[in-house]
């Protein structure tokens, strides 16, 4: 019964029509297997996506102090705090994912982001650089090293960016997935 509320509750997260019926498959698997971080990671993650923010970022920190060394709920409870404009705290969990998983390319993009909205071009510089440099297929992090190569007049550098972005973005036209930065494996 847990296999099959779990994997019910997968098909309807992905599915923007049946995000109510995925909450309640992965409440009941949480009632099968109330001492499951996974369990509580993907209650959590279906009340976020259902809207129902409050209680999924409870479940989230939930799964947190049960097991503090899973990435999935640093990185997603990133997102949602970036989403929600309280980025102080987008930041912190984006730096505890960065810890755990140093090697993840849209941890690093958001890092980046986040130091740019509060002026540190050079520590935003650093976070694109290393998303570009972990994942050189993504678009994004070349983006945003070509605008703030502009603002710190660095036109070669920034040209460059401006290719290898414009050259991504023509191999992903017609993409059956396109880049999503809010989205990576965990």
């Amino acid at each position: 019964r847990l296999w099959s509320h779990r994997n019910l509750g997968k098909a309807f997260y992905e599915n923007p029509t049946t995000q109510q019926q995925a909450v309640g498959e992965f409440r009941q698997a949480l009632g099968l297997a109330p001492n499951s971080v996974r369990e509580v990671v993907n209650y959590g993650l279906a009340l976020v996506r259902a809207g129902d923010l409050e209680n999924g970022i409870a479940q989230l920190e939930k799964a947190r102090k049960l097991d503090a060394k899973l990435p999935h709920t640093w990185f997603n409870l990133g997102i949602t705090f970036q989403k929600q404009g309280d980025f102080d705290r987008a930041f912190a969990e984006f730096e505890g994912m960065a810890r755990l998983v140093p090697n993840e390319p849209i941890s690093h993009y958001h890092l980046g982001a986040l130091y740019k909205l509060k002026g540190d071009l050079a520590a935003a510089a650093r976070e694109f650089q290393t998303a570009r440099d972990l994942n050189p297929r993504l678009a994004a992090p070349h983006f945003q090293l070509y605008n703030l190569y502009r603002q710190t007049e660095r036109p070669a550098d920034a040209e460059k960016e401006l290719h290898i972005f414009q050259d991504l973005k023509k191999q992903q036209e017609g993409a059956a997935v396109p880049e999503d930065m809010d989205w990576c494996t965990y």
